[in-house]
């Protein structure tokens, strides 16, 4: 298990909680290197933040050509529309 002293967690408690969030990895919290019977548990892991684009593909099936054809047209029918501004007032 990891330990984190208590000024370290107070200089940097979101970077530690995301840590833990993130990883799913305990954290027991020191004062002057002596355990405090304090623990930084999450009830859940998180998803990773980054995922590689390989590891998200993995499991997804490619789009038909069908598919693709009609994605591709709606991308393109995008490029048609008009673009305005939401603050000009007319």
């Amino acid at each position: 298990m990891n330990t984190i002293g208590t000024r370290d967690l107070k200089q940097n408690p979101n970077s530690v909680i995301q840590r833990v969030l993130e990883t799913g990895e305990e954290f027991e919290i020191t004062a002057h290197g002596h355990a405090t019977g304090v623990r930084l548990v999450p009830t859940h892991a998180g998803p990773a933040r980054w995922v590689r684009g390989d590891v998200l593909n993995a499991d997804e099936p490619g789009l038909t050509p069908a598919e693709a054809d009609a994605w591709l047209a709606d991308v393109d029918d995008t490029f048609d529309d008009e673009v305005t501004d939401p603050w000009d007032r007319r």
